[in-house]
Order: structure tokens, then sequence, then C-alpha cells
């Protein structure tokens, strides 16, 4: 079933020693992971080429006019058919709390995405304009080193489905915890060697979560305090419902380098845009 947005158009990302990059949340308060504010970097990935918004995947804010999300998601969408919403949480209801919704100037897709095995599967979505910081709409940083990565501790958000079984996605905003594990181990599970811009982890058993292409894996980097930073973006890939391998990720780190070059080429940067927090 196709999930939908419930009202029509017209009433309308080995992990080494480095930096962060990328527009910073300026009080450093990310609301508690227990909280109703849960994950306020995530956004939903609409498509609007029909009388309803549908849901097509979820990405990232990593600066206030730029989302990071997958190229398997778009599928030859055009930029003046996407819109991105932030802010969202239960998409069955307006009154929980308000969202926000940019249209997009341009997709920088990478070049060298191998639709075979899901390589480079990373997307840029140039906005417009630049979502204003508020307490349900803030940027994630991405990670670029600087503290070890709490492989126990990282987890992904989307509107994708839960179960097997189930023929439904979830209205509201879900969180799926899952472990990175080793390479090398995912590798002889697997049985074929994993690209240096992957990684895997497990926590997916007896799950569907498709639908959730392009959502960020986010994971605690750091000790006393932690920090939060976006380490992978949830890949494509075919499962089974008895598949109990792990799943690979898109690794945001190896991908650093061609995120930097994107956001600095003229055609992809939006002059005087600054947004404070609020």
């Amino acid at each position: 079933m196709t999930l939908f947005f419930t009202f029509l158009l017209p009433l309308l990302i080995s992990f080494a020693i480095g930096q962060q990059y990328g527009y910073q949340n300026q009080h450093n308060n990310y609301p508690s992971l227990d909280s109703s504010e849960k994950f306020p970097w995530v956004v939903a990935v609409l498509n609007t080429d029909d009388l309803f918004t549908r849901y097509i995947g979820s990405g990232s804010l990593i600066k206030p006019n730029v989302v990071l999300t997958a190229v398997h998601i778009l599928n030859d969408i055009s930029e003046n058919e996407l819109v991105v919403r932030a802010g969202e949480n239960d998409i069955s209801t307006t009154q929980d709390q308000q969202h926000v919704d940019l249209k997009v100037l341009r997709i920088v897709a990478h070049e060298q995405f191998n639709k075979y095995n899901a390589e480079n599967n990373v997307a840029l979505l140039i906005l417009k304009s630049g979502f204003t910081m508020t307490r349900n709409i803030q940027t994630i940083a991405l990670y670029m080193g600087g503290g070890r990565v709490q492989r126990n501790s990282c987890f992904f958000n989307g509107w994708g489905k839960e179960e097997w079984n189930s023929k439904d996605y979830p209205s509201t905003l879900k969180n799926t915890k899952i472990e990175i594990i080793e390479n090398d181990i995912c590798q002889r599970i697997l049985g074929w060697p994993l690209s240096t811009r992957q990684f895997c982890a497990k926590g997916l058993q007896g799950k569907d979560c498709s639908g959730d292409g392009g959502a960020p894996v986010v994971c605690k980097t750091g000790e006393n305090p932690y920090t939060l930073a976006q380490v992978g973006v949830v890949n494509w890939g075919s499962r089974k419902p008895s598949d109990n391998k792990p799943t690979i990720y898109t690794n945001v780190y190896s991908l650093r380098g061609w995120i930097e070059y994107q956001l600095r080429l003229p055609a992809n940067f939006v002059p005087d845009l600054i947004v404070e927090a609020v």
C-alpha cells in the first residue's frame, strides 16, 4: 500500500579521526531520544506529481537548504515534482506539531551510483530556500571522525513498514535500532566483498522497513558527553522475511569528499542563505 499524506495539493546519511562537517545545531540541545520531539533532522521526501502528496522516502537536513538522501528513491522524478517536509511526526494529523514544506531547486545524484550493488547510493537535494531552525526542525552533523562511534547506539527513522506481514505504513515516525558490525565479519556472513563506501549492521531480523530508503543512520560519537552524528544512509537491498543476514548501508564518512565538493560548486550553492536558530 502506498503511503499518502492526508491533504490535497491545493491545500497544501572503518571510521577515522577528523572533523565533523556541516551546519551545526547551534544550541547543542537535540531533544531527548525519549521525548515527543525525537528526531528533528529527519525529513520526508514527497512526490507531488499527482493529486495526492505521496511519501517516497526519508532524508536528513544537513544544512538549512540541503537534504541528504538516497538516489534510488528518486526514480527519475524531476525537481519540480519534489517537496521536502521538515518538522513532521504524525502524518495522520496536523495537530501534533507544525511542519514546513519546501520545494527542491536541484537534485544532485552521485554520478557513480551502481544500481546492482547500491554503491554510491547518495544524493543531495538543494532546496529553493532554507528551513528556519526551530525545536522540531534541526540539522544533523555528518560524521567526519572526531570521536569513536558507539556501534551499538545507532538507529534510523522513517515512515517505512515495520513488519513483514504489515500491509500499511505507520503514520508516526518510527525509530529502528541497529548495531554496526565489522566489515570483515559482514563479508564472511554475506559471502561477497563489501564496498568501502558501505557498512553492515544487524537489527532488522523479522523487520521489513520498505519505504525507509534515504533515512539517516545516526549514532552516538565520543563519550561523556556524547554527540549525535549521521554515519550512514539507509540503502537499497532485496530481503526476505526469513533473511537474518546483516543489512548494508551507505557509509557517509567515505563519501565526505563528494559531498563537500558538491556543496562548493556555484550551481549547488545558494548565497546569503543564513538561518538563525530560534
